[in-house]
């Protein structure tokens, strides 16, 4: 299996006055689907950074869940420990896949502009690479426009940007989230495992 690092939500727990970090257990049983398995790296740029070296991932999954830096405008450790993502996987020229907020960060990063929408909480219906399909999605805010470099993969009927590819940067990005279908989509594990160059 090809290990990819992993990144984490964070949640405070108000009952112990302490910040946890987390991910949905539902994340490892897709990624086995994919043949990838997982580094969870903690919200501490240095730390993560540390287990990046020694491990040596073979590629970068950027999760969903909390609002990032272009919504919140400020910076936590998990805003900090994903822009040391995206530069240590520029600089090894390895593989990203942004999730939801991971392409928000992504997308964010290069200069695009988040923009508030409406009916994206829940299944709908989109078109990915000329093929209509359904998705889970769960987000309040979206992109109607990308960088440069970026390319469109996919859209809602809204004219919301549902998936997107850099192949410079070999970045690549959805706004569904492929870990919360009750029965994994064949197309979602084919599209993770061509991001992280893994054979079918």
């Amino acid at each position: 299996m090809t290990l990819i690092a992993v990144t984490m939500l964070r949640l405070f727990d108000a009952s112990r006055d302490e910040w946890r970090d987390a991910i949905d257990q539902r994340w490892a049983k897709f990624l086995a689907h994919c043949a990838l398995l997982p580094l969870y790296l903690p919200n501490d740029p240095q730390v993560s950074q540390e287990l990046l070296e020694r491990l040596q991932p073979e590629g970068v999954l950027l999760t969903g869940g909390g609002s990032c830096q272009a919504l919140s405008g400020s910076v936590d450790c998990r805003d900090q420990t994903e822009a040391m993502l995206l530069a240590w996987a520029q600089h090894k020229q390895l593989p990203v896949l942004g999730v939801c907020r991971g392409m928000q960060v992504m997308l964010a990063a290069a200069g695009g502009m988040l923009e508030r929408v409406a009916g994206h909480v829940g299944s709908h219906e989109i078109t990915f690479r000329g093929v209509n399909r359904r998705v889970n999605s769960f987000h309040d805010y979206g992109f109607l426009s990308v960088t440069a470099g970026y390319e469109i993969e996919a859209l809602s009927a809204d004219g919301v940007i549902e998936a997107v590819s850099h192949p410079g940067k070999r970045h690549s990005a959805v706004m569904w989230h492929p870990e919360r279908n009750p029965h994994f989509d064949d197309a979602d594990i084919s599209l993770v495992r061509q991001v992280f160059g893994v054979s079918p």
